[in-house]
């Protein structure tokens, strides 16, 4: 019976493991700005939980990764950088609007991830290896 209920939360883990959460910021953002919703008050303040929210969870699954969890993490740490800098770079040049306090954080923890996520992984596989730091 205890199996049961921990092969249940490994595949719930491991189902978090695949998901790129960074994209889901991004894809808000995006849609935001198609839909011009303003993100002043209470739906910028849940952006920003959510944010932080999952940063934790992206740091949480940049440890003790396999070689090919770490590519691939890396690969949509990239990739997220790519979009935020091309969704600033529309939002400054193109509309001519100022991005907004809420954009700014949300670029922030992406950069956080993309700049975390390696080091916590090299961490980990330092401390899995028992090398001294």
């Amino acid at each position: 019976m205890g199996s049961e209920v921990n092969v249940s939360s490994n595949n719930a883990l491991s189902m978090i493991g695949k998901i790129p959460w960074m994209l889901l910021l991004i894809v808000f953002l995006l849609v935001a700005e198609y839909f011009q919703v303003s993100l002043e008050g209470t739906l910028g303040y849940v952006f920003i939980t959510c944010a932080v929210a999952v940063l934790f969870i992206e740091m949480f699954k940049s440890g003790d990764v396999s070689p090919v969890a770490f590519f691939v993490d890396q690969f949509w740490a990239v990739l997220t950088v790519i979009l935020a800098t091309g969704l600033l770079t529309y939002l400054y040049f193109v509309t001519g609007k100022e991005p907004t306090f809420f954009h700014w954080i949300g670029f922030a923890i992406v950069i956080a991830d993309a700049l975390l996520n390696p080091f916590n992984a090299f961490r980990t596989a330092l401390r899995n290896f028992d090398v001294a730091g």
